[in-house]
């Protein structure tokens, strides 16, 4: 079983759709997706700019992927 995001987790708790958070950050849906699932690493600012809207800290929502992408790991 697929661990669940915390960037999903927190977005679904502020009532956001994927396509509202994406609209919000001016990225695709799916861009945002592909953060959400881990298949891509957003870039730093971009973290904060994610962070800031759902007000929260940045290694609140990143910090297991940001941890795996610094050891060379697959970001699951």
């Amino acid at each position: 079983m697929r661990k669940s995001s915390p960037l999903r987790n927190l977005r679904r708790s502020r009532t956001l759709s994927q396509q509202e958070l994406a609209r919000l950050l001016r990225i695709s849906q799916q861009t945002l997706s592909k953060y959400e699932t881990g298949a891509l690493l957003p870039p730093t600012d971009m973290r904060v700019r994610i962070a800031a809207i759902l007000g929260v800290a940045v290694a609140d929502v990143f910090r297991d992927e940001t941890l795996a992408a610094n050891r060379g790991e697959a970001v699951a």
